[in-house]
């Protein structure tokens, strides 16, 4: 299983600024990584997992938005678009999902991020553990993973 110093050495190698934050308590959502770092919600970058026409694509969204499928259908041109979760995230990635950083991956994967994601200077990611989260100016992250940038998330709802 890969931790949050695989997520460190990686991002030292590619001589990315960072900082690793332990977190006082497990933050499996975003909610609770926002709540525990007392950062804005927007601030804080889900990495999920989809299978685009069965090819394992990291999708990046801020905390306070969803994914929308049909959205990432029409920038991609796939005809299948699904959420992986459980272990089935572990098994592509090597981290648990809840915890799974943008990068130092056990396999790289294409990535797709949502454009509001670059308007922050900093944002908060997962850090390989649900106790960790990474620290990161976002125009890093844009130059680490060269995702395509679109416009494939909703706003979150109450309901959602």
């Amino acid at each position: 299983m890969r931790s949050c110093s695989d997520v460190h050495n990686y991002l030292m190698e590619q001589d990315v600024p960072h900082e690793v934050l332990h977190l006082p308590a497990l933050a499996r959502t975003a909610r609770a990584a926002s709540e525990l770092l007392a950062v804005p919600l927007a601030d804080v970058v889900k990495t999920l997992v989809f299978l685009l026409d069965d090819k394992p694509t990291l999708v990046l969204i801020a905390g306070d938005q969803v994914a929308d499928a049909k959205r990432l259908a029409a920038v991609t041109g796939a005809l299948e678009v699904a959420q992986v979760r459980g272990k089935q995230v572990f098994d592509i990635t090597g981290y648990r999902a809840g915890a799974v950083p943008p990068c130092g991956l056990a396999t790289t994967l294409p990535a797709i991020a949502d454009a509001r994601i670059f308007l922050r200077d900093v944002v908060y990611c997962g850090g390989g553990a649900t106790a960790t989260m990474l620290k990161l100016r976002s125009s890093d992250l844009r130059r680490l993973l060269r995702p395509a940038v679109a416009d494939i998330a909703t706003m979150k709802t109450e309901r959602t």
